[in-house]
């Protein structure tokens, strides 16, 4: 088949016609001829045909993906654990040994513990702030590596470049996780990863109003995802892609604007430790980041996620989600509204209490995904929910 049955990057074509994408919702479409229905329902001739194998919007949105990420080409699916569990679904087999990051998102994590090996793939964990680890884990055979940067929730940041030559050299195939911080953040294709997943519901939806995820990279791994999502109908649907295809224009402006307001509540919090009660403020943008020279050699800034860990813990954390007026009670991050969490309960709830010590999650750790709104309004809720 020469032409896929996914998103692809698209030359540029200057505004004619409607400025809005159109939705088209049909579920299937007639075709000419005997001949192009036998095509398209094997596979082999991309186009209208039945939603499941692809759609206008959904091709749309994925081009736009792989043009941001400079892939060959993108996957979209219905959620971000779609295109994860795809991923990995697709490229493992039974026999198959995976290394997956200790500190990785909370569903990806249970995925991989609790549902690969019912199919007979091996996995075992490592931490990807630490290159000897990982080295140790590829003195046998590997299929995949599994991990993100900046770490969710304890935002430290992984030598992107660093596990992706010990992954080639062992002949295994890295698949990242790139929703905390998607390009213009971070371009992680450039770095050598081989697949990036996206939860689009995140920043590249923006609004708090679609629940998308998308895979992007080479050929010969997508068309392996693909048809993973061909046959287990894990397509995303066409009104979800046009949302995604309408906060598309604003991601840069939206990114840059978290951003400085992350950078700003950060050193905010910061500065109010000795008073507040603030054991620890982490942000990658901060100037005492653990790995301060990795974010500087891999990002454009600090993301838009800060965290805070309480002296009296747990509890504090509680009543201080319990006492915030402006920000909301949430567990999602890359919207226009700023979100506060506890990762324990939300994010990572799937993980055992080992998962959760070995990722370096605290049970107090107070997770704050940076909206658009006032900084001053942001830090001043903070505060008087700390303070109470």
């Amino acid at each position: 088949m020469s032409e896929p049955l996914y998103g692809t990057p698209r030359a540029h074509q200057p505004p004619l016609g409607p400025l809005s994408p159109l939705i088209d919702r049909s579920s299937t479409t007639a075709q000419p001829d005997a001949e192009t229905l036998r095509a398209c329902g094997l596979a082999e001739q991309a186009g209208e045909f039945y939603q499941r194998l692809g759609h206008r919007n959904g091709r749309a949105f994925e081009s736009a993906v792989a043009a941001l990420e400079g892939a060959e080409g993108a996957v979209s699916f219905a959620s971000g654990m779609g295109a994860m569990s795809a991923a990995l679904g697709a490229l493992l087999s039974s026999g198959d040994r995976a290394l997956v990051a200790e500190q990785v998102y909370g569903g990806t994590s249970a995925f991989a513990t609790e549902d690969l090996p019912r199919f007979g793939v091996v996995v075992d964990r490592f931490s990807s702030v630490d290159l000897d680890a990982l080295r140790a884990q590829l003195q046998r055979p590997a299929k995949l590596v599994v991990f993100e940067s900046p770490t969710n929730p304890t935002l430290r940041v992984a030598d992107i470049g660093g596990v992706v030559e010990l992954a080639r050299s062992a002949g295994a195939v890295t698949v990242f996780d790139g929703t905390f911080s998607p390009p213009p953040i971070q371009r992680v294709l450039d770095l050598g990863v081989d697949l990036v997943v996206h939860s689009a519901t995140k920043f590249f939806g923006g609004h708090s109003d679609v629940l998308a995820g998308v895979v992007a990279g080479r050929r010969e791994h997508l068309d392996l995802i693909e048809g993973w999502r061909r046959r287990s109908g894990g397509i995303l649907a066409p009104d979800s892609a046009w949302l995604l295809q309408r906060s598309w224009p604003t991601l840069g402006l939206r990114v840059q604007a978290q951003q400085e307001n992350a950078l700003a509540l950060a050193r905010g919090l910061q500065a109010q430790r000795s008073a507040g009660g603030i054991v620890a403020v982490t942000y990658p943008g901060l100037e005492d980041h653990p790995d301060r020279a990795l974010v500087e050699r891999q990002m454009t800034g600090g993301g838009a996620v800060v965290t805070l860990e309480l002296a009296g813990g747990l509890p504090d954390v509680l009543r201080a989600l319990d006492r915030l007026q402006v920000i909301a009670r949430g567990a999602s991050l890359g919207g226009v509204e700023t979100l506060a969490t506890v990762p324990a309960f939300t994010t990572h709830a799937a993980c055992t209490p080992a998962q959760l010590e070995a990722a370096g999650i605290a049970p107090g750790l107070m997770r704050i995904a940076v909206g658009l709104e006032p900084v001053d309004e942001l830090l001043g809720d903070v505060l008087q929910a700390i303070r109470g």
